[in-house]
C-alpha cells in the first residue's frame, strides 16, 4: 500500500511538472517580434521627416520591446538571430539619424549666425534713421531666412524665437 501511495504521488507530480507548460508560445514570439520590428519601421519612417528626436525616449521604448522580446525567445528555447537583426537595423537608423540630426542643428546654427550677424550689422541703421526691409537683405542673409523659414518647424524653440523677431522687424520697416 505505501509502494502503491509513493507511485500515485510520484505520478501526481510528474504530471504537475510534465504538464506545466512554458508562459510564452510562438505567437508571443510572433507578436513581440512584429512589435519590436513596427517600432524600427517607425522610427526609420520619424527620422526621415523630423531631423530632430528624443533618442533617449526612442532607445527607453525600443529597449522595453527588445527586453520583452528576449525574454519570449528564451522561455520557448528559440534562436533569437531574428531579434538581433532587428536590433543592428535599429542601431544602424539610430546612428543614422544622430548624425542627420547634428547635421540639421549644425546647418541651423550656420544660418542662424549668419542672419544674426546681418542683423547686429543693420539694426544699427534703423537708430539712424535707415530702413531695414526684406528687400534690401543680402543674399547669403536672405538664403538663411529662406532656410530657417522653411524649416522652422524643425528647429529649437530658441531658434524660433530669433527667427520671429527678426522677420517681425524686417515687415515692421
Amino acid at each position: 500500500m505505501r509502494t502503491k501511495s509513493t507511485l500515485l504521488i510520484s505520478a501526481a507530480l510528474l504530471s504537475v511538472f510534465a504538464c506545466e507548460t512554458k508562459q510564452y508560445n510562438e505567437q508571443d514570439k510572433a507578436e513581440v517580434t512584429a512589435n519590436l520590428e513596427d517600432y524600427v519601421d517607425s522610427i526609420e519612417t520619424a527620422v526621415k521627416i523630423v531631423p530632430v528626436h528624443n533618442w533617449t525616449a526612442i532607445d527607453q521604448k525600443y529597449d522595453s520591446l527588445d527586453s520583452k522580446a528576449e525574454i519570449v525567445y528564451k522561455d520557448i528555447n528559440a534562436d533569437d538571430q531574428q531579434i538581433e537583426l532587428i536590433e543592428i537595423r535599429y542601431e544602424t537608423i539610430v546612428e543614422k539619424g544622430k548624425t542627420d540630426q547634428e547635421m540639421f542643428e549644425e546647418t541651423a546654427d550656420m544660418h542662424m549666425k549668419n542672419l544674426e550677424a546681418w542683423w547686429e550689422k543693420t539694426s544699427g541703421k534703423v537708430e539712424k534713421g535707415t530702413e531695414n526691409t526684406v528687400e534690401e537683405i543680402e543674399e547669403a542673409s536672405q538664403e538663411s531666412l529662406n532656410w530657417l523659414e522653411k524649416n522652422f518647424d524643425k528647429l529649437s524653440k530658441e531658434s524660433k524665437k530669433k527667427v520671429e523677431e527678426i522677420r517681425k522687424e524686417l515687415e515692421k520697416d
